[in-house]
This record gives structure tokens, C-alpha cells and sequence, in this order.
């Protein structure tokens, strides 16, 4: 059975996204032994060759997909700190996975996920065709964490975190990424079903309703990935050296900062742009 790393780019003019790709898969395949393929467009590719990143990228990706350019209105309000902007979000396509995928069991993940340890590697044998992130822990303190990073909506329905997902190409996982997509192309349905805001698509709402319809409209605590170590966008990514991860943490909300180290975790870096001003430690780290 083949086993790899899924990542999907598409970059826009606020983020980076094929950088971020590459450390993440870089990062991934150095500490979990395994391939890794990128799913991105066209235009993305050319500012990889223009940016100087493509040949990385040929190096860390054994497989570079390219597909049609999602066509989506996604806004989101990224944070930088105490700066904050409204851009685009191109990350739409997810269902696509199962058939894109060329391995026989896939770990999909974000591009902000960054993998410093081989925890992940004990589930490539497990018997769960679907695995998902189960909830995400604050580096921090569960304290900053409110209702709606924990459920979909106020009728109480589990959030799970598409920032992981492993799942084996068969059947089963099939239907799971078909009502993914059926989720998608009905979201407005959905969201008045179940009171989530439908403004901005969320993978991890889509996902989340889909395992909650395939589950028999209960609660599962079957097929979960590891809570998810996560610093927020509030935060900052300071400074990498000698595989230390040292952050200016938001501790309260309220821009006062206290610092936070990690070494040889997995976490998913919310603030996007510090990963990308740590792009040389980080790169040399792959």
C-alpha cells in the first residue's frame, strides 16, 4: 500500500500559498518518511518558476497536479499580529482529494501545518478508512478558545479540523468526499439546517457535516486524528533556530505579547505571513 502527503496551493495576491506548501511537505517528508504531492493551477505554478521556488518544490513534491483555478468569492480576515486584512481564499476544492490523490493511503493537511515530530506516522495502519483532526489544542491556553472552534454552529454539532486528514482510497472514503462535495455545491442548504454562517465555505465545517450525516446524525468518537497544537493568527512566529519554534504569543486577545517556545511538535501556524518571513530557517530545516 502506497502512503503520502496531500497539500493544495492556490496562491493569492495576499498569501504565498505554494511557499508554505513546500516547507510544509519539506517538513513532512523529513519527519514522517514519506512522499508528498502537491494539488495547485497553472498561474501558481508560474509564480513558483518566477519566485525561484519551483525547483524546491521539483524536489520536495514527487507529483505537482494541476487543475482548473477554483473560481470562489472566499474572503477571510487574516491577522498578522495586531494587523488585520480582509483577502481572498482560494480552498474550495478539497472534495477533489480522492481522486487526485496518488496513494493508497493519504494524509492531506494543510499548508500551514508544520510537522516536527513522527506522531502521525502510527496511523497509516490503522483499521479507520477516515481519519480527522479531532479539535485543536491552544498553545496557549484552551481559554482563548471559544464555542465555535469547538462546534459548527450553536445547535451543538462537533467541529472537526480538516487541517488533518488521513484516509485510504476505497468505497467507504469515496462516499465520505462525495457528500463533502454534495455539502459544498448545497451550503446554504446546510448552513440553515444547521445555523453555521454561510458567508465564507469552510472545509472544516463541510467535513464536519459530512462525518456528523455519515455517522447517523450522531456524535462519533470514532475516526479522529490527535487534537491539532495551534497558534493563532494573533500570534507570531518570531523566530525558528535549531528546530525551536519560539512565538510572540496574544495571550489574552488584547495585543499585549508574552514569548512561547516548542521544539519537535506539530503545529498548525495560523498567522500565514511570519511563516513566510521564517521562509529561510525554515526551508533550510527540509
Amino acid at each position: 500500500m502506497t502512503q503520502g502527503i496531500l497539500i493544495y496551493a492556490h496562491n493569492t495576491r495576499a498569501v504565498d500559498y505554494a511557499l508554505l506548501a513546500v516547507i510544509s511537505a519539506g517538513l513532512a517528508k523529513k519527519h514522517l518518511a514519506v512522499s508528498a504531492s502537491l494539488v495547485t493551477d497553472d498561474s501558481t505554478v508560474s509564480w513558483m518558476k518566477q519566485s525561484q521556488i519551483f525547483d524546491v518544490a521539483n524536489t520536495v513534491f514527487e507529483n505537482i497536479i494541476t487543475v482548473d483555478r477554483p473560481i470562489t468569492e472566499n474572503q477571510r480576515r487574516l491577522h498578522d499580529g495586531e494587523a488585520i486584512g480582509t483577502v481572498p481564499f482560494i480552498n474550495v476544492n478539497r472534495d477533489t482529494a480522492w481522486s487526485l490523490t496518488p496513494y493508497d493511503r493519504t494524509l492531506l493537511i494543510d499548508s500551514d501545518f508544520l510537522i516536527f515530530s513522527d506522531v502521525l506516522n502510527k496511523y497509516w495502519h490503522t483499521d479507520c478508512d477516515l481519519l480527522i483532526g479531532e479539535s485543536i489544542n491552544d498553545i496557549n491556553s484552551q481559554d482563548r478558545m471559544k464555542y465555535l472552534d469547538r462546534h459548527i454552529s450553536d445547535t451543538g454539532v462537533k467541529l472537526y479540523w480538516a487541517t488533518t486528514v488521513m484516509f485510504t482510497k476505497n468505497q467507504n472514503t469515496r462516499l465520505f468526499f462525495d457528500t463533502v462535495n454534495h455539502v459544498k455545491e448545497n451550503y446554504r442548504h446546510y448552513a440553515d439546517v444547521f445555523r453555521f454562517d454561510h458567508r465564507q465555505f469552510r472545509n472544516d465545517i463541510a467535513f464536519s457535516v459530512s462525518k456528523h450525516i455519515l455517522d447517523g446524525y450522531t456524535e462519533s468518537g470514532i475516526g479522529t486524528l490527535p487534537p491539532i497544537l495551534s497558534a493563532l493568527d494573533r500570534d507570531i512566529l518570531y523566530n525558528v533556530n535549531d528546530q525551536r519554534l519560539l512565538f510572540l504569543i496574544d495571550h489574552k486577545l488584547d495585543n499585549n505579547y508574552c514569548a512561547a517556545s516548542i521544539s519537535e511538535v506539530d503545529i498548525h501556524v495560523m498567522n500565514k505571513q511570519s511563516i513566510i518571513r521564517n521562509q529561510q530557517q525554515l526551508l533550510e530545516m527540509i
